[in-house]
């Protein structure tokens, strides 16, 4: 979630936990698929943050978190919730595809939940993380899988070709008559695949979680029903690396005063 105007409602009607990291609708949580593992000590930096939910997650077991958005209302909300919890976050408003404030190699892990999606060009993200990570250091992130709008909401019959690469737009309503224009981009899994391979990362897995009944931080409406998501998966979580032994090649100009 990256504009402004709907960050308050969607963050009052969702009351996502800090609890643990989340995924996605009816997905598992970081604490049982064990994707980024033991954090404590880490670097963890968190693209496309909004509230900071998960952010504060990793803090909670340890972590050296970092959250950015582009939404400043989603910053200020993920602050709060920070000192609410008692834990400290750095927490920025800033492009996922301009990570120039993160130090080069600075990071152990970079972690995404429902982001990417909304990103219409990966490569110099993906191009930025891999800057910023370790050698060896982990690239996970989720988002909708790619089968999902293929399938109709209420009669789940196939009412999209897999192949149509044309994006989704629709008016996200918040209060009692705002909308919020969208656009989600879609694209097949060997194309997610090519674009972390194109950036120098190492795919480890691929998961297409089967749904479960709780556990996965918040009511994500009849769009997300698990009896949809019984015939199609909802979310795809990868698992990527920087090839250890790897060097940064390009500098950041926030190199020296960036996040460390």
């Amino acid at each position: 979630m990256s504009t402004c105007a709907i960050s308050a409602d969607y963050q009052a009607g969702h009351e996502i936990p800090t609890s643990f990291a989340h995924y996605g609708p009816h997905c598992p949580n970081e604490d049982a698929l064990q994707l980024v593992g033991d954090v404590k000590g880490k670097r963890v930096l968190e693209i496309g943050c909004g509230g900071g939910q998960c952010s504060i997650a990793f803090a909670k077991r340890g972590a050296i978190a970092t959250g950015i958005d582009l939404s400043d209302k989603q910053i200020e909300h993920a602050r709060r919730l920070a000192k609410r919890d008692g834990v400290w976050v750095t927490f920025m408003r800033g492009s996922i595809e301009d990570l120039s404030a993160i130090g080069d190699e600075s990071q152990d892990v970079v972690f995404s939940a429902y982001a990417l999606q909304y990103l219409e060009r990966w490569g110099r993200c993906f191009a930025e993380v891999r800057r910023a990570l370790a050698p060896g250091g982990l690239f996970v992130f989720s988002l909708d899988h790619p089968f999902w709008a293929c399938l109709a909401e209420k009669t789940l019959e196939v009412v999209r070709s897999y192949h149509d690469p044309a994006s989704e737009t629709w008016d996200w309503p918040y209060g009692d008559e705002g909308a919020e224009p969208f656009e989600a981009f879609r694209r097949k899994a060997g194309e997610m695949f090519r674009s972390l391979r194109d950036a120098g990362l190492e795919v480890l897995a691929i998961l297409e979680p089967e749904p479960i009944e709780c556990g996965s931080g918040q009511d994500w409406g009849e769009y997300y029903s698990p009896e949809r998501q019984r015939m199609v998966p909802a979310t795809i979580i990868w698992k990527a690396r920087k090839p250890i032994g790897s060097r940064s090649t390009r500098k950041s100009a926030g190199r020296g005063g960036g996040v460390r």
